[in-house]
């Protein structure tokens, strides 16, 4: 089965629970609730009136929400993800928080992202770059965004010595056995492939480099667990 294929199947079923696993994950890795950790990517981010925000793998819209209730500022927000049902979810949180008129939702493949070049003031991404292959998307959120455009994204992150091909190799073996214990098949499949996009600091700083991005800045928000890599908040800008 394709890797996208198997992050749509796991979080199609994780569709109605998301926000409350998530937070428990978080919680117990890092000892940061998703509240906490969505707010201090948003504290961290640029965002002025006017701007064209894109949410990519949006999933339940957790981050354009949490922007309407904490921006006092005009801006319009697109929540893109490729699973229907997290989208589904998304809406019916968004009706409930009488925020329609400020987020949109689209379903798409953040690889090939359904938007004219240059259209994006912003594009900003919470806890799904593991998901996905991190040059192919820098690439595609570079093609959205506009010139001078920011992006901001948080997420795990990896050690250098996680290059180790043997130690990655162990990891991956040790989060799929730990998902399919706490969770089930599909979602320990696909966060057992996602190990092997997880970077560290530098790693974030060469891929946004080759990217063509410039002003790079990353954060780290430590983690309770010395044995896990503090989690970053990394922003960058489109020249």
């Amino acid at each position: 089965m394709e890797e996208q294929e198997v992050v749509v199947e796991a979080f199609t079923e994780l569709a109605s629970r998301y926000e409350k696993v998530v937070d428990s994950e978080l919680n117990r890795f890092w000892g940061w609730s998703y509240t906490r950790f969505v707010n201090r990517l948003i504290e961290l981010t640029i965002i002025s009136d006017g701007d064209l925000i894109l949410d990519v793998a949006t999933g339940t819209a957790v981050i354009p929400r949490r922007l309407v209730e904490a921006v006092k500022k005009n801006f319009h927000v697109i929540g893109l993800d490729i699973t229907a049902a997290m989208l589904r979810r998304g809406k019916e949180q968004i009706e409930k928080a009488a925020a329609d008129r400020d987020i949109s939702l689209s379903c798409g493949d953040a690889l090939v992202m359904p938007f004219s070049p240059g259209s994006f003031d912003l594009v900003m991404c919470g806890l799904a770059t593991h998901h996905m292959n991190v040059p192919a998307m820098l690439s595609e959120m570079s093609r959205v965004l506009k010139p001078g455009g920011r992006l901001a994204m948080a997420d795990a992150a990896g050690s250098p010595l996680w290059n180790n091909p043997l130690l990655r190799t162990a990891i991956r073996v040790a989060a799929y056995v730990y998902f399919l214990v706490v969770e089930n098949a599909s979602r320990a499949g696909a966060e057992a492939a996602a190990v092997s996009n997880i970077r560290s600091d530098t790693d974030w700083q060469a891929d946004l480099r080759q990217a063509g991005f410039v002003d790079i800045r990353i954060v780290k928000l430590p983690s309770k667990r010395s044995w896990i890599p503090d989690p970053l908040v990394i922003e960058a800008t489109k020249p």
